[in-house]
This record gives structure tokens, C-alpha cells and sequence, in this order.
């Protein structure tokens, strides 16, 4: 893969100047000029900076463990252990404009949710009917449609019944996006399956299988994961992993450990035929980022909390773009990826009708970063020098 020679050149060391061969032969043949040419002004050299220097910068948005989790992120229980807890703080649900009072009993406010996440929903199951007769169904909530389902301990579904739900979000106006249908109409899309996240609002654990790192490696890396749904909720299926200068460390499908039920294609991107040729499982994954990533490196991403709880990956040093660039209505809701790559980046992303692409959601939540680190840098110039000596930054960079 190749990458535009001049990306993030404010970020790293000078780039090589490229010989003209023409303009050289010209100047051979022209007289030397023995007057020396006039230096160049401070503002025509952008301040660059190391990825000390650049590590240094981001710690003040580091996420405490306090907002880690408040914001959903896989918590160690105990030292040394391989289990995590998982604290679910639902968004508040949009509220029909036909409603003028709080009533809790309203349809709106029964948690379910899959409105206001475009359908990677962070809800979960309820507790498990006490009915006699299905003592050996769990009763989920789908994070779709909001309807209750039961799925035996082994996956299999009680009942079958189609999922019909919209896969928009809600507009200012109250009307979902993929269809300008107001808020509360029946579903415009149909799926042979109930389908749940996996977690439910409120505390989720003791969960298996979380790993971490334990020796110092260094370095910044941003992460971005598309997950599937399946039997146990959503599980990882692909993951793409980049330096900070854009450079791809890793790439890799994952096979899920449990029976697909929804490969979520709209927004994930996986397709049936990638997780047919998916060689890797969830343990490869983990060992092999565990290869690079240390205790100190510094993670980045966009609601990285998804994408740790998919990768069943423990981290404390980490910076997420929704708490860099939160929502103008506060916590718990969250500007998504797209938007905030729109107006700050200038870049479309997540435009694709066959889903996103982690690789470029990485770059983006990169971006977002560095741009950040550079309005600060430069803020703190105008203090000290009134004249400034950055450049307007270009996060741009071209793909393959």
C-alpha cells in the first residue's frame, strides 16, 4: 500500500527533496550564481514534532480509570486475572414529538436502542425467564427492533420471528434517516433474525477471556474493529491497526467462535465469503497485537470501548475522539466518526454501501488526534510568539 509522500509532514522528520533531473541539466548550463538567495521566512517550515514529543502531548487526554467506566470500557476486576467488568450506561432514548411530559412508562423509554447507535447497539439481555417450562431459554433484548426473544443455552432460537426495524438514526426532527419515516413506525428493513450486543445496560461480568498487556513497549497506534453479530452477540471480525504516521501495522479477518447469525454488512463491511476465508481466531488476535502493544503504548480510536470489549483487550492508556470531541448536548450521547471527520477533517468516510472499513475509520480517529495535538501546539505558540509558525494542517493522505 502506498502512501502520499507529504502526509503528516509537520509530524515527522524532513522529508527527501526530489532531484529534477531538467531543472539540473538548466542549471548546468547557466552561469553559478555567487549571491546567496534570501533565507525563507519562519512560516514557511511547518513546527514538527517527535513521537515523544507527540506521546507527551496526548497525556493529558488520557481517560482515567473514572471515565473509562462511565464510557463502557472492559475493567480488571483483580490484578493478574484474565476476567473484566463492564458497566453499560444506556443513551437516552428519543422521545416522540407528540409526548410533553416525563412519563416513564412511555414506549420510548423501555430500554432497547438500536435508534441511536445505527445498529452496533450496546444492549443486552434481560434476566432469564423464570418460566418452568423454558427453564433452558435466555430471554434477550434485540438491539434492532426492541422486541424480547429466547435462545436456548445452546443459541438455538425459541421461536422464529423476523426482525423488521430501522437501521437509521433519528434525525433532529424525530424521523429516522434510512427512510424519512417518523419516529415509531413500523420498521422499513427485515432481517430472519433477533440479534443482541452481547452486554445488557448496567454492570456486565465477571467476563472471560480479557488479556493484557504487562511490559512496557512504547509507541501510539490507533484501532478500529467491525464486529458481527452471532448466538453470544457481537463478536470481532475484522481489525485494522496503524501508526502514527499512517503507516499499517496490522490487518487481519477473525473468525467468530460462535455461529453467525447477522453479519451486519451495512455497517460492518463483512461479508459471508470473508469470514469463509477468516484463518485467524480471537486468541491469534489478541497474541499478536499483544507482540507490539505494551502497558504504556498509547491506543487511540472512536468509542474504542467497543472495540476493547470485542478484542476482549484490557488497556489503561488510551485517548477516544468522543470524549476529544464531545457532543455539544454532553454525555452519554456521542458524535459519530463520520460527522466529526466531515467538518474537521474534510473527509468523507463511512460513505460505502457495503459498510466501513476499519482501516479507514483508524486513519480517521488518527487524524482527529493529530489535528487536535496541533491546534494545541499552535495555541500555545501564538502565546509566546504573536506571528505563527505552523502551517494549516493537512490531514489528508492517499490511499491504495
Amino acid at each position: 500500500m502506498h502512501f502520499c509522500t507529504h502526509w503528516h509532514d509537520w509530524f515527522y522528520q524532513e522529508p527527501n527533496v526530489a532531484v529534477d533531473p531538467a531543472g539540473a541539466a538548466a542549471r548546468r548550463r547557466k552561469p553559478r550564481d555567487r549571491r546567496r538567495s534570501p533565507p525563507a521566512p519562519a512560516t514557511s517550515t511547518p513546527q514538527r514534532i517527535s513521537a515523544e514529543e507527540l506521546a507527551e502531548a496526548l497525556r493529558p487526554h488520557l481517560l482515567s480509570p473514572k471515565r473509562m467506566w462511565a464510557l463502557g470500557y472492559p475493567l480488571e476486576i483483580e490484578p493478574n486475572s484474565s476476567k473484566a467488568v463492564v458497566y453499560i450506561n444506556p443513551p437516552p432514548r428519543p422521545r416522540p414529538p407528540q409526548f410533553t411530559s416525563f412519563d416513564v412508562n412511555a414506549p420510548e423509554f423501555v430500554p432497547g436502542g438500536s435508534q441511536s447507535d445505527s445498529g452496533r447497539g450496546s444492549w443486552g439481555s434481560t434476566p432469564r425467564s423464570e418460566s418452568d417450562e423454558e427453564a433452558d431459554a435466555v430471554e434477550h433484548l434485540c438491539v434492532r427492533c426492541d422486541k424480547m426473544f429466547r435462545v436456548t443455552r445452546d443459541g438455538e432460537y425459541v421461536f422464529e420471528d423476523n426482525c423488521v426495524y430501522h437501521w437509521g438514526r433519528i434525525s433532529s426532527d424525530s424521523r429516522h434517516t434510512c427512510c424519512d419515516a417518523p419516529f415509531g413506525s413500523r420498521g422499513c428493513s427485515a432481517a430472519r433474525f433477533h440479534v443482541w450486543s452481547g452486554t445488557k445496560p448496567g454492570m456486565n461480568g465477571p467476563l472471560e477471556g480479557y488479556v493484557r498487556a504487562r511490559s512496557p513497549r512504547g509507541g501510539i497506534y490507533a484501532i478500529d474493529t467491525e464486529m458481527c453479530y452471532t448466538t453470544a452477540g457481537l463478536e470481532l471480525a475484522s481489525i485494522a491497526v496503524i501508526a502514527a504516521d499512517g503507516r499499517l501495522v496490522y490487518r487481519s479477518l477473525v473468525k467468530p467462535s460462535f455461529p453467525v447469525v447477522d453479519h451486519n454488512t451495512r455497517f460492518s463491511g463483512i461479508r459471508p465469503r470473508d469470514l469463509a476465508r477468516a484463518t485467524k481466531t480471537l486468541r491469534d488476535v489478541q497474541n499478536d497485537i499483544l507482540g507490539f502493544i505494551g502497558n504504556d503504548t498509547i491506543l487511540i480510536g472512536h468509542a474504542l470501548d467497543n472495540d476493547l470489549r470485542a478484542l476482549k483487550l484490557l488497556h489503561g492508556a488510551v485517548v477516544d475522539t468522543c470524549a476529544l470531541y464531545p457532543h455539544s448536548r454532553g454525555f452519554p450521547l456521542r458524535r459519530s466518526l463520520r460527522a466529526l471527520s466531515q467538518e474537521l477533517l474534510g473527509r468523507s468516510v463511512q460513505r460505502s454501501s457495503s459498510g466501513h472499513s476499519p482501516l479507514e475509520d483508524a486513519r480517521a480517529a488518527m487524524d482527529l488526534v493529530l489535528l487536535k495535538v496541533h491546534e494545541e501546539r499552535a495555541q500555545q505558540v501564538l502565546l509566546t510568539n504573536p506571528l505563527p509558525i505552523l502551517q494549516p494542517y493537512d490531514p489528508l493522505i492517499c490511499a491504495a
